[in-house]
């Protein structure tokens, strides 16, 4: 009877073997369940969601996967589909019940329930081994989950400084469960929501909703269709939010009062619509940073400058090296100083980060301080490469390039002789391997666009004034022969700034680099450069090496561009 009984589930999993094996080497779909109504048991071991309903301490959970049509998802077993489900215990989703003003996630809908789910899961199977080592992973909801691990309690993690990990790597037939204490809460607020959900930012809402910025904010991504090809771009953003208490301080209680306080303290009479949607501009990023990336400041500055999304409006960013918190960072810390709120500093959002600030934070002109122009940090590479490879934490152990030429944040022209390099594409991002762990954020560009092939960029904007320009290049042993060229070549550019002559310059970096070692470098592109106003430039830079048609080991590597004030 046992031999029959084992029998009929063995024919059972290998139908169901067959049945997945059928629809291809793929057939995970969240959006469609091809198993809904089913369970299937494998003798052998068991696949996610039935070991869970075997632990009465996830009985919440499971549940919770079934309401949400999960249930049968995460038990998929075909080749290549696995899974790490990070699994709250009951007593984790009651607290979460509790926190959400609730007695179960039903009460908040099924879309609501199956975020939850997709925030809980990664569509692969990490080792405890990989996953201490790894700085962030991305989710079924294409959310980055950053990862820390516990100092204290071995064994254990933090996700997002929410989720407590305190069990690693429990084996199910297709994938990995990591038990949490603590549940994590789902991205599905947008920066709008945040400023919506503080309840004490009226003013601050309205403007943003005067100003026209109601409907960036709340767009999560935006759909584009290029000769065919239907692209989807994720939306990022920084925000930096002011509340009704902080306004008041300034006497500022309406949103009249603060179109009032703009147009009093404008110079040149614009009407206060231009005003207000500057104010508000002023106060957004367009890309997502946390506070410690705000303030990582570049050689000896003190300060970081960033650009807005006000025209030609910068701000900078300090921080207190002898105070901690939120409130060691300090926004134009030399004008109208703006400290940012501890509990209320680098809060995710489904499209970027909410950062709130004591100070109003009026629009204002700092004066000249470095400038570092990572040439990769823009949300249109950002879109391109995968979440795990962009601006990595750490060096990379292996090397990983991902071709950007699409990306919008600059336009490219080949040389007619194109290129002979096959290890890279025209235009690659690449990670860094520790042996150039000295380049920001681990990153490059690699450009092989041919003899008299060209590249346009827009700079950061810059405060005007008169100042130094440098190029960091990466230099690896297949460059050698550029760097031993003693003809005048060597990587030989044409650079220049807004198409002036005044601001042209010819330069060969890599005949530069002071030693045959792999590593970072550094070179003079302009000695000196004068902006004579505060704005974003066009930077321009044409190929002039033959080799870059002729020789397969040519290549420009670029980290980043750094401007630094003459004074």
């Amino acid at each position: 009877m046992k031999d029959m009984k084992f029998m009929k589930y063995f024919i059972a999993w290998l139908l169901c073997l067959l049945l997945l094996s059928s629809c291809g080497s793929d057939v995970f779909d969240i959006n469609n369940d091809p198993f809904k109504g089913n369970t299937y048991t494998n003798l052998m071991n068991s696949p996610i969601s039935t070991y869970l309903e075997s632990d009465s301490d996830f009985t919440e959970y499971v549940d919770l996967l079934k309401y949400a049509d999960m249930y049968n998802a995460l038990n998929q077993s075909s080749a290549g589909i696995s899974f790490t489900a990070f699994a709250p215990t009951n007593k984790a989703m009651k607290a979460f019940y509790r926190k959400k003003g609730v007695s179960s996630l039903e009460e908040l809908g099924t879309d609501y329930a199956r975020s939850f789910v997709l925030y809980h899961t990664v569509k692969d199977s990490i080792l405890p081994e990989d996953f201490i080592t790894k700085a962030s992973i991305t989710n079924l909801d294409d959310d980055n989950i950053a990862i820390k691990i516990d100092s204290i309690n071995s064994g254990e993690a933090w996700l997002n400084n929410e989720g407590h990990v305190t069990q690693m790597g429990v084996s199910a037939y297709n994938g990995k469960i990591y038990v949490l204490d603590q549940a994590m809460t789902p991205l599905v607020e947008t920066i709008y929501d945040r400023v919506k959900d503080t309840g004490d930012s009226k003013i601050m809402l309205a403007a943003i909703d005067k100003a026209g910025w109601k409907k960036e904010l709340s767009t999560i991504s935006d759909t584009t269709i290029s000769n065919g090809v239907r692209t989807i771009n994720k939306r990022y953003y920084t925000f930096f939010n002011v509340s009704d208490e902080t306004f008041a301080k300034a006497d500022i209680n309406s949103l009249s009062d603060l179109e009032t306080k703009l147009k009093a303290n404008d110079k040149q009479g614009r009407d206060v619509d231009i005003l207000l949607n500057q104010y508000v501009s002023y106060h957004i990023m367009s890309n997502a940073y946390t506070l410690s990336k705000l303030g990582e400041v570049v050689g000896s500055a003190t300060t970081h400058i960033w650009s807005t999304e006000a025209e030609n409006q910068v701000f900078t960013v300090s921080a207190d090296t002898l105070s901690s918190g939120c409130s060691r960072y300090t926004v134009n810390a030399s004008g109208e100083p703006a400290q940012f709120v501890d509990g209320k500093c680098d809060i995710l959002s489904k499209n970027g980060y909410f950062q709130e600030v004591k100070n109003w934070m009026p629009v204002w002109e700092p004066e000249q301080s470095e400038i570092l122009w990572d040439l990769a940090d823009y949300p249109e590479i950002k879109n391109i490469v995968p979440a795990d490879e962009y601006q990595p934490s750490e060096p990379a152990a292996t090397e990983q390039r991902t071709r950007v030429a699409k990306a919008a944040c600059f336009t490219y022209e080949m040389g007619e002789a194109g290129s002979k390099n096959n290890s890279y594409s025209d235009i690659d991002y690449v990670n860094c391997k520790s042996n150039l762990n000295s380049a920001n954020n681990f990153d490059r560009l690699v450009f092989n666009i041919g003899y008299m092939g060209s590249v346009e960029m827009k700079t950061p904007v810059i405060v005007r004034g008169k100042y130094k320009v440098e190029i960091t290049i990466i230099y690896l042993t297949s460059n050698n022969f550029m760097r031993q060229q003693s003809d005048g070549n060597g990587g030989l550019m044409k650079v220049s700034f807004d198409d002036n002559a005044s601001m042209t310059n010819y330069v060969s970096p890599y005949t530069q680099v002071s030693s045959a070692l792999p590593g970072v470098y550094t070179s003079t592109l302009f000695d000196a450069v004068d902006f004579d106003e505060t704005s974003s430039h066009q930077f321009k830079f044409v190929v002039l090496d033959p080799a870059a048609s002729t020789n397969s080991n040519f290549s420009l590597q670029i980290d980043c561009i750094r401007f630094i004030p003459i004074n």
